[in-house]
């Protein structure tokens, strides 16, 4: 039959339709596939087949609420697998931010009968994305019952850790530890704070202390006994440049899980024998000034090899936002790791951003990493009137009485927005802290959020018991910040890969 009388033929029956239809989207013809139904709907009614094409046709074309109009329907009909629906469906909701409606469609599953060990698992990583724990532990309980090595690999990777975690997202307590101030870098867009900065210099609670390495790892031993298994992000300065840093990373790795920021000016070799692919998660930035991309992918390329997580990020400084399409389609495209777009806080030619970014500059952000919207428009509206007190020179030099009146400026801050009776209940200080290179903790990097906490080298560091008030609501910079019921905007950012993925 030629496929003028195939598309003939279609109009009576259903079969050489959806021949028709799987011919069009084998070959992406998608709008051509719409139009054939769109010719047919009177066959609608009769197939759900055909209703599941056309659904798949829908995302295809990006009517994303149109495919899931489609796919719940489809849920709901007796005479169709909606095993196939729902999974569909989870990847939608995923995309629109609707964890709920996730997890309610794999319970309407469940209920007729498909609880087979995918679905379980799949509850347990959308349960983990909305502040629903307790429904997530108990979803777990159920898939105790399903006995394989599937099953009893994905339950060791949450029960490893347990104990350090809450019923409360986001479920284990994260530590970002500023190691030192040196770096082996001196990028233009840093905001880091540098050794040579006269305001660290002169601020003896700024300094960095090098501890022995006997000390250090004691002192994360008495975390691990108090807060079980964390996440630390080792951050800098340059961590990897940190004396008797491997022998540091190997000790960690015995009890905690770590991500490291880094520039990937490190012996990848040498990283990789000294390190564990399954605990470590490398948060590899890209600095044009300092290194070609062809070197920079072919470390990439090699920590890959070995079965490390990646993710490498770029600062969209004016100078080198150009460059973010051939990064992110090597990186992304070709090397498949994930490639995401900081957008540039402070000063360039005499404005300031990230407000003062262009359209074009937006949307390039924007089209490289669809996420960057949400830390661009947050940076934009928190930061984008930001003037500094003393210039915007990169590398002022503050003398003692100046820091002393930031400091004044501070805590006025402070009383006026408690005066003002301001605030939002934060996590920040029970499930995370910040802890600066002379080991003191704090409850994260804001201002009204400088919470002491105590002091890890001394083992005086103790986290808040619950979420407290935070009055820094108008200031704030972070857009990470742990605001119960916010839980869309900043709990992937928190998640650990077992909750995410499997």
């Amino acid at each position: 039959m030629t496929d003028e009388l195939k598309y003939k033929s279609a109009i009576n029956d259903i079969g050489i339709l959806l021949e028709l239809l799987k011919d069009f989207r084998q070959s992406n013809q998608f709008s051509k596939a719409e139009d054939l139904i769109n010719k047919n709907k009177h066959l609608l009614s009769e197939s759900s087949e055909l209703n599941f094409e056309l659904a798949n046709i829908y995302v295809a074309l990006g009517k994303i609420d149109k495919a899931i109009e489609i796919f719940e329907k489809l849920i709901q009909n007796r005479d169709f697998d909606i095993t196939i629906a729902v999974r569909e469906l989870i990847k939608l909701y995923k995309i629109k931010g609707k964890y709920k409606k996730a997890v309610d469609c794999i319970n309407i599953a469940v209920e007729k009968g498909n609880d087979n060990l995918d679905l379980y698992i799949e509850k347990i990583i959308q349960q983990r994305l909305i502040p629903d724990g307790k429904s997530a532990i108990e979803t777990l309980q159920n898939l105790k019952k399903i006995k394989n090595n599937k099953s009893e690999s994905f339950i060791k990777n949450i029960e490893s850790v347990e104990s350090s975690r809450q019923v409360i997202a986001p479920y284990r307590v994260f530590f970002t530890w500023g190691m030192h101030y040196q770096c082996n870098y001196n990028c233009t867009y840093c905001y880091a704070p540098k050794p040579h900065d006269i305001t660290f210099d002169n601020n003896k609670n700024n300094k960095a202390l090098y501890l022995s390495t006997e000390q250090l790892v004691d002192s994360w031993k008495f975390v691990f006994d108090k807060y079980g298994t964390s996440r630390i992000r080792l951050d800098g300065g340059e961590p990897t440049i940190y004396p008797n840093f491997y022998y540091i990373l190997k000790e960690l790795l015995k009890m905690h899980r770590l991500q490291i920021n880094t520039n990937l000016s490190f012996d990848v070799k040498e990283f990789c024998d000294n390190s564990d692919p399954q605990k470590v998660r490398i948060d590899a930035s890209l600095h044009c000034e300092y290194t070609k991309l062809d070197d920079y992918v072919k470390k990439l390329e090699y920590l890959k090899k070995h079965g490390y997580k990646l993710v490498v990020s770029y600062v969209a400084y004016p100078d080198f936002i150009n460059n973010i399409p051939l990064a992110k389609k090597i990186i992304q495209s070709e090397l498949n790791i994930p490639f995401l777009i900081h957008p540039y806080s402070g000063f360039y030619n005499d404005r300031q951003y990230p407000a003062s970014y262009n359209e074009d500059e937006k949307n390039i952000i924007y089209n490289t990493d669809y996420k960057s919207i949400t830390e661009l428009t947050w940076r934009a509206e928190r930061k984008g009137n930001y003037k500094p007190r003393f210039g915007k020179e990169k590398d002022i030099k503050l003398t003692e009485k100046q820091i002393a009146e930031n400091e004044s400026i501070k805590q006025m801050k402070q009383i006026e927005n408690k005066n003002d009776n301001e605030f939002k209940l934060c996590e920040m200080g029970r499930m995370y802290a910040r802890i600066y290179p002379n080991g003191n903790v704090y409850r994260c990097c804001a201002y009204d959020g400088n919470t002491y906490l105590g002091n890890l080298f001394d083992k005086t560091i103790k986290l808040l018991d619950r979420a407290e008030k935070c009055y820094n609501t108008k200031d704030c910079r972070c857009w990470r910040c742990m605001i119960p019921g916010e839980e869309s905007r900043w709990l992937n950012t928190w998640m650990d890969d077992w909750e995410i993925s499997f």
